[in-house]
């Protein structure tokens, strides 16, 4: 997402290391990574909501599941506040260093004056390259992107120019490092490839149309330039349903934090209803985050620097199917086990053994005692 502390080295032909700090304290991979703790913090308050929730509709398990119900809303709603603020900070860091992915997600096919309006709802066309019934909230985007009122959030056509000027910078690089290759004490194309290896990555997208970068044309290398656009429907739509889950994860906590204040919970059949059915949500939002994580930085494997068609494995396909259908056949089977085991788990409830259940036990049994023997 954001390469730190390594440089590619013409002599070995290879990305090498060159400061671990960097690497260790990449700042884009610290807010990827607290976001994604506390998702998962979500995720587990939410199942505990959800069985706590499931256990009061069939009065079973009262005492503990109203405990249980009001740790996991108030849990809950700390840590899926937190995913909205820490989700806000991980965009703030797409201004910096990946704002095509953020021109993807906001459909933004062209810069807007400042501040730039927020799209709730739209029909992105990526054949006109506009966005159809387009509805904007204005300057939030421009407040949320760029913490400001006078900044541009850059748009895809812009930003596809200024991939073009690099795959024309990179094809220079790309011809010093060929030169290197049979000299590496040429200083000329040393001094060269230093002064445009930055771009290098990107004269590496022409590879998927021509052999030879040096070879290519104006028009071939504009049409490239196109190809650093991911899916932008796709974005679009998986960043709109993932935030929307999250607001609701936020009023779900909300709700139950305040049931659970009031001692109304297990009277708020409704509320306990909605709780069973919201468990599957956080996974759903989970799994829209790593889409646009992933498919947000396309094309590239290593953003700016390898292309993802270069970073493809050369196995056969033959081979590589055996392997997804072996993965597919063990860990869905593990699914199976695991999903039987959870609901046994929760049919069974809390308590291990008959005697821990409320009532279980019968009457105290008392020994009598003897009388003391009189000593002389």
């Amino acid at each position: 997402q954001n390469p730190t502390g390594a440089v590619f080295n013409p002599e070995t032909m290879r990305m090498e290391v060159s400061d671990f700090g960097a690497v260790l304290f990449n700042p884009i991979a610290q807010a990827k990574f607290v976001h994604t703790v506390s998702a998962g913090y979500v995720c587990a308050a939410v199942v505990v909501l959800g069985i706590s929730a499931f256990w009061l509709l069939n009065d079973r398990f009262k005492g503990v599941a109203g405990r249980s119900m009001t740790v996991a809303a108030a849990f809950g709603l700390a840590a899926s506040l937190s995913v909205v603020v820490l989700g806000d900070e991980s965009g703030y860091a797409l201004t910096d260093n990946q704002k095509m992915k953020l021109a993807a997600i906001e459909a933004a096919w062209h810069t807007a004056p400042a501040p730039a309006g927020l799209t709730l709802f739209g029909l992105p066309d990526t054949v006109t390259r506009t966005t159809r019934y387009e509805v904007q909230v204005p300057w939030v985007l421009g407040l949320i992107a760029t913490r400001s009122l006078d900044t541009e959030v850059t748009g895809m056509s812009e930003l596809v120019l200024k991939a073009q000027e690099r795959i024309t910078s990179g094809i220079i690089a790309y011809d010093a490092v060929e030169h290197l290759k049979t000299d590496p004490t040429n200083l000329t194309q040393r001094a060269r490839f230093e002064a445009h290896k930055r771009d290098l990555g990107y004269a590496l997208l022409l590879k998927r149309h021509i052999a030879d970068p040096r070879t290519a044309s104006q028009q071939l290398i504009a049409a490239t330039a196109w190809d650093v656009v991911p899916d932008v429907p796709l974005m679009f739509w998986s960043f709109r349903i993932m935030a929307l889950i999250g607001f609701l994860m936020i009023a779900l906590f909300g709700t139950a934090f305040v049931l659970t204040s009031l001692r109304l919970h297990d009277r708020t059949r409704w509320f306990l209803k909605l709780a069973v059915i919201a468990i599957p949500l956080p996974w759903v939002a989970a799994e829209l985050g790593w889409m646009l994580a992933e498919i947000g930085r396309q094309p590239w494997a290593i953003e700016g620097v390898l292309p993802t068609f270069l970073a493809a494995s050369s196995l056969t396909p033959g081979v590589l199917w055996a392997t997804i259908l072996g993965f597919t056949a063990i860990y869905g089977t593990l699914a199976v086990i695991e999903v039987r085991l959870i609901l046994t788990t929760i049919r069974k409830g809390p308590f291990e053994h008959d005697e821990d259940l409320p009532g279980a036990a019968g009457p105290a049994v008392t020994t009598p005692t003897q009388p003391l023997p009189l000593v002389a």
